[in-house]
């Protein structure tokens, strides 16, 4: 189709016309909006040029075409080269809306990609003075000739002209490359259609209707629309054209209307455009960047950038704090996040403690169930837990029973809570609950093969809790797929009025999938990722290298999270988030503290740990100090420092995201003094 319809428009391109190259989704309110026929004529809105009427009163004077295709009837539609209906609304947008819809039509038909191009950047940025008030279609077509058009969600549709140009805010996605006058002739129309969609013009009279209405031209042009094919037996068999019009999918036929040739000026000032495809393909790495940074310290490394396709790559980079962040500050990932947990079920059912749930188990709250450590949560200490049998528990409820699993946070019983799997479970029909504590640093809450209220499901699923305030759920056996969308994931605080949702009546896991919740930077306190050349355009065939930056500042120790949000014209790849981790992990304390008496170095913290871990060590005079880590075997992992320091108090942070679970050791070796401690990574 794309070979045959290039060929066909090069032969009418020569008979037909000639080449010119002239120098919504809406709001809320508008979406709502039912418009009469008399208050939508209000807001017509073509105005036509004078040098555009003497340039197609000489067109259509010329000789007409030769009819290149014959067949009775043509439909767009049917062959997937059009886009959806919009809604101008309350703007006399028409001629906006009739260029950027057949625009659409042309980079759908050429590259097989659905873009939703943005009708308020023509509003905002058109330098011919079009607006809601009227205007011309080619000076839509010379914003995406010249400048290029951008996407509805990054430019909304607002129905209002009234705004500031903002198009430098948002990617370019494609380029317009021409666009030809047609003559008006409907053998010269059917030959444009077969290249694609044209944008045309013609009279609304104050009874216009959808369904072939007929009215004598008497001159005059007040609407802009795309016609997308023809069937020459419509309309009682004189023929006509099938139009789009951009008065929502809720009038005429889904949006469209059927015109008889000719009537009330249908064909008028019509415009092919005229796009050749020119892809982008973007390439990037690394796909994640992990900093370790001393306190006050800064770190950067490169990105690259590369486009191996025959368009040009245009991009933007910003870079965000977790949007999965509440405003306390937790933030949470999965497993499936690059900077998320590995899946790490521990089995407790030989080492823990069977629950026993007191009454009738299908609604039941066990506890409080010491921890043996103290564990924080959402400001407030803790060192004992909750749990009911219906796949949550909390810090300070004994009493509820809720299998309503209510969404996250909601103010209603149960708080503080652990929604690891909230919904109607019943372990009087088979299965146990278990509790694990090693009185230190860790405890676990497993469900295994809790059967719920119906007996449709069987779930596997336990809590994982890490001092000082590490939360973990870890799945292991989720199903059948009829039942796993029933439930609540998430945490909540103390009056239910901060939480995070992960998961509310979908179907989330099937199993072997971990989920972690921290405790991030504060929000509003993101000031610590930057990128240079934030945003440009790529050549086929080359490559940019990009410097990501992290500043610790005077940020305290500890992990902190952010992505930046790559955003491209490369329509496989329109939007990439890159996972950035801050690890502020080395620092010595305020010179006001007393100096160590000597050499130490104390056990790591937590002990078992997951992705990551804290080891302190005191100096007592200006040393230097190497930290290595080794496996099970002996062999040396990584060196976690080799440098000179000056007496102090020291921590640092093993960052262990890409290391297996098992048993690790780590040595400190400065001057005569060398220590060597085991420690435990779980994932």
């Amino acid at each position: 189709m794309k070979w045959m319809a290039s060929i066909l428009f090069m032969a009418f391109l020569l008979m037909a016309f000639g080449l010119t190259n002239a120098q919504p989704n809406l709001n809320e309110e508008a979406k709502n909006q039912e418009m009469t026929l008399e208050e939508r004529m209000e807001h017509l809105g073509v105005i036509i040029p004078e040098h555009v009427k003497k340039q197609f009163e000489a067109l259509n004077l010329q000789e007409p075409p030769v009819l290149l295709n014959p067949q009775d009837y043509f439909d767009w539609r049917e062959m997937g080269g059009v886009t959806p209906v919009k809604d101008q609304a309350s703007c006399g947008s028409c001629w906006d809306f009739a260029a950027t819809g057949a625009f659409e039509s042309a980079v759908l038909i050429a590259d097989s990609v659905e873009w939703d191009l943005s009708e308020q950047q023509v509003l905002d940025c058109n330098w011919g003075g079009s607006s809601c008030g009227g205007g011309w279609m080619g000076d839509a077509y010379d914003v995406y000739i010249y400048y290029g058009a951008i996407e509805e969600p990054c430019y909304p549709y607002q129905a209002d002209d009234r705004y500031h140009c903002e198009q430098d805010t948002c990617v370019t996605m494609v380029m317009l490359d021409t666009y030809g006058s047609v003559q008006n002739n409907v053998d010269a129309i059917k030959n444009a259609l077969l290249y694609g969609p044209v944008s045309s013009c013609f009279m609304v009279y104050d009874d216009f209707h959808w369904d072939c209405y007929e009215h004598p031209y008497q001159g005059d042009i007040n609407h802009a629309i795309v016609i997308v094919g023809w069937d020459d037996d419509m309309c009682d068999g004189q023929g006509g054209w099938i139009a789009k019009n951009s008065w929502g999918p809720g009038w005429g036929d889904d949006g469209y209307f059927y015109i008889p040739y000719g009537s009330c000026g249908i064909g008028n000032y019509t415009h092919l455009p005229i796009y050749e495809s020119r892809l982008p393909e973007l390439t990037y790495q690394p796909e994640s960047f992990v900093f370790n940074v001393s306190t006050g310290g800064e770190a950067e490394e490169t990105m690259r950038l590369g486009n191996t396709g025959n368009g040009d790559l245009y991009y933007r980079i910003r870079a965000f704090p977790p949007y999965f962040q509440d405003s306390f500050g937790y933030v949470w990932f999965d497993s499936d996040n690059p900077q998320g947990p590995e899946y790490n079920w521990i089995d407790i059912t030989g080492t823990g403690e069977i629950i026993e749930f007191p009454g009738n188990p299908d609604n039941s709250n066990s506890g409080p169930m010491d921890l043996g450590f103290d564990f924080s949560f959402y400001g407030n200490t803790f060192s004992s837990i909750n749990i009911c049998s219906n796949g949550w528990a909390s810090f300070s409820d004994s009493i509820s029973t809720a299998s309503y699993n209510f969404p996250i946070p909601y103010a209603s019983v149960p708080n503080d809570l652990l929604a690891a799997f909230w919904t109607d479970l019943n372990p009087g029909l088979g299965g146990d609950v278990h509790f694990y504590t090693n009185n230190s640093d860790t405890a676990i809450i497993s469900w295994i093969d809790i059967y719920d209220n119906w007996e449709e499901g069987i779930f596997t699923f336990q809590i994982q809790l890490v001092a000082p305030s590490t939360i973990y759920y870890q799945y292991e056996s989720m199903g059948p797929e009829g039942r796993i969308d029933r439930a609540t994931i998430g945490i909540e605080n103390g009056d239910g009025t901060i939480g995070l949702q992960v998961s509310r009546y979908e179907i989330f896991t099937y199993g072997e999938k971990s989920v972690q919740f921290n405790l991030g930077q504060p929000p509003g306190e993101f000031d610590w990722l930057s990128v240079d050349h934030a945003h440009a355009s790529i050549p086929p065939s080359d490559s940019l290298d990009i410097i990501v930056s992290c500043s610790a500042g005077d940020h305290t120790e500890g992990t902190y999270w952010a992505y930046m949000d790559l955003y491209t014209n490369d329509p496989e790849r329109v939007h990439v988030e890159i996972p950035v981790t801050m690890n502020i992990g080395m620092t010595s304390v305020d010179d006001s503290e007393p100096i160590a008496l000597d050499y130490s170095i104390k056990q790591n913290y937590p002990n078992p740990f997951n992705a990551s871990t804290s080891i302190h060590y005191d100096l007592p005079k200006a040393s230097h100090v190497k930290i290595d880590i080794y496996d099970l075997l002996g062999r040396k992992v990584e060196t976690l420092l080799n440098e000179m320091q000056s007496a102090g108090h020291y921590r640092v942070i093993w960052n262990a995201h890409d290391k297996p679970s098992g048993t690790y050791f780590y040595r400190i070796q400065t001057g005569d003094y060398t220590e060597m401690k085991k420690m435990v990574l779980l994932k």
